[in-house]
């Protein structure tokens, strides 16, 4: 049973109409990858023809399961864009892991002694839904909160001070 039927399982123990569409569907997507490579391309390759992004024939086989296929000319303009897709989507998913990866290893501590202009350099690697980007902003509210504190303790002092100047003034007033 996969992980979705056992999340899915309604009370009555029959699969809805929805779940059996799902489980359809799931069974015709996994079964290219249960093949040998040169089967599974053939079926990946009919894909390609049959939507139209690779020029081709299409030949199945008396069980109509598994096609043999001609390629007849270059990628389609619109496989060129589904390959670029693909490719970034890859590269995406790439640089993702090797991010979780690092971020394993990375030390918070490593951001406070970065200049201004080194953190928003290391920040800028990363998408805003990756935590190391949280983390960055993180570093960024903490720096911010800190100026923050600096500016408000001289005010006080220099409140401090012009209450101590503003009594001895007093003092020194009252005594003419």
């Amino acid at each position: 049973m996969s992980l979705f039927q056992k999340m899915n399982t309604n009370t009555t123990g029959i699969e809805t109409a929805r779940q059996a569409y799902i489980r359809l569907l799931r069974e015709r997507i996994d079964f290219p990858d249960s093949l040998q490579p040169t089967q599974r391309n053939m079926v990946l390759q009919s894909e390609l023809i049959n939507s139209d992004y690779l020029d081709g024939e299409v030949n199945m086989d008396s069980s109509g399961m598994f096609p043999s296929t001609v390629i007849t000319g270059l990628p389609k303009p619109k496989g060129r864009l589904f390959l670029e897709e693909l490719e970034k989507a890859e590269l995406d998913a790439s640089i993702a892991r090797r991010h979780r990866e690092s971020f394993k290893s990375f030390d918070r501590r490593k951001l406070s002694v970065m200049d201004d202009k080194s953190l928003a350099e290391w920040q800028s690697d990363f998408k805003q839904d990756e935590p190391e980007w949280r983390l960055a902003e993180h570093e960024w509210q903490r720096r911010l909160t800190v100026e923050e504190i600096k500016a408000v303790r001289w005010a006080a002092i220099i409140g401090v001070c012009a209450i101590i100047f503003g009594a001895l003034l007093t003092k020194v007033l009252e005594k003419l």
